[in-house]
Order: structure tokens, then C-alpha cells, then sequence
């Protein structure tokens, strides 16, 4: 499993001439490294003077960012299992026209479901977003800029899992479900683009005042 490499194991194999891990399993480990920076800043902040009253809304992110950093976690095998699969079914026979049907079908149930893995880093990443944005406001100035970096981590984690969805997207022949998906996606980028630029925005001004 890609999950068990080291570092620098996934980052050769990434290098290498394979398909697999591609861009869709390096964005999922992208947001898994955004939520743990940001659980890391939280864990940091507890127990500090000062900081007490916001003790209940720590652990709660702590919480939500290691249940995010877990799913990008098993995402990044889940899209380089999905594009195998998409692999074998474009590798199908199709000398006659029921194995051609059979290659048609499988092949678009493959794309629909190799879209799902990037589509959940996208969700994913947009959500802990959401918790970095919280965190922001209540975490230790020292472990500021981790924060920061885990939300820059997170949006090229949403950005480059939308490409990914995309890239399936294309290939899928059910208009109304390609027209769900965009919509959500839409709604999401526009989500994960202002959360991304509020923790930001935060951050730097805490970093200059």
C-alpha cells in the first residue's frame, strides 16, 4: 500500500514511470498533511496560559482534523485503486459487439467511481478548511505559520483533487450526474478559495501586529 512507504519511497514512486500514485493520491496526502499540521498547532495551544477558554473548541477541532487527516489517508490508496480499475477496463476485449457493450459499460462505471475518491479529497479538504479557519483565531502565536501552511497545503490538496474529478468528468456519459457533480464542485471551490484566503489573511496580520 502506497500509505506504508516512506517518505521517500512515495515520492520515488511518484517520480517513476508508473501511473500510480498520481496526481489524484499525492492531492489526498497533500490534505492529510494540512490536517495534521493544523491538529499539531491545536495540540500545541492546549493547556497554555491563556488560552483556557478555548479549550472545549481545541479538542473538537483536534478531533475533526484527525478524522479528515485519516480519510485523506485512505484516499491515497483508494485513487490509485480506482485508476487500475479504469485501467483494465479500457484493457477489455473488444473484438465483438457485446464485448464492446460490456467494455462501454464497464468503462463508464469505472470513471464514475474513479471520480469519487478525488471528489472526497475535495470535501474533505474544504472541511478542514473550515476547522484551520477556526483555529486561527484561537492558536498560539508560535505555531501561527504551521496553520498557515496547512491551509495552503489543503487548498493545493482541493485544487488538485478537482482536477482529478475533472479529468473523469470528461469521459462520463450521464449528463445529470456530470451536472451534479459540477454544480458541487463549484459550490465547494468557491467554499475552499475563501477559507484558504481567510486563515491567511488571519495569520499574516497576526504575524505583523
Amino acid at each position: 500500500m502506497l500509505i506504508d512507504l516512506t517518505l521517500i519511497s512515495f515520492a520515488d514512486q511518484a517520480a517513476a514511470r508508473t501511473p500510480t500514485p498520481g496526481g489524484g493520491s499525492v492531492s489526498a496526502y497533500l490534505g492529510a498533511l494540512g490536517a495534521a499540521l493544523g491538529a499539531m498547532a491545536a495540540r500545541f495551544t492546549q493547556g497554555r496560559k491563556g488560552f483556557e477558554e478555548h479549550e472545549p473548541a481545541l479538542a473538537a477541532e483536534i478531533d475533526r482534523l484527525g478524522a479528515l487527516r485519516r480519510q485523506c489517508t485512505e484516499l491515497v490508496d483508494e485513487d490509485s485503486r480506482s485508476y487500475d480499475r479504469v485501467t483494465a477496463a479500457y484493457g477489455l476485449p473488444k473484438e465483438t459487439e457485446p464485448q464492446k457493450a460490456a467494455r462501454r459499460d464497464a468503462i463508464q462505471a469505472a470513471l464514475i467511481e474513479a471520480m469519487q475518491a478525488p471528489l472526497a479529497t475535495c470535501r474533505a479538504a474544504a472541511d478542514a478548511l473550515a476547522v484551520l479557519d477556526s483555529l486561527s483565531r484561537h492558536v498560539n502565536a508560535n505555531l501561527a505559520s504551521d496553520v498557515a501552511v496547512g491551509a495552503y497545503a489543503l487548498g493545493a490538496a482541493y485544487r488538485g483533487a478537482w482536477v482529478n474529478v475533472l479529468i473523469n468528468l470528461g469521459g462520463i456519459k450521464d449528463e445529470a450526474l456530470a451536472a451534479r457533480v459540477r454544480r458541487e464542485g463549484e459550490e465547494l471551490s468557491a467554499r475552499a478559495a475563501r477559507l484558504e484566503e481567510q486563515v491567511s489573511r488571519t495569520i499574516l496580520a497576526s504575524l505583523a501586529s
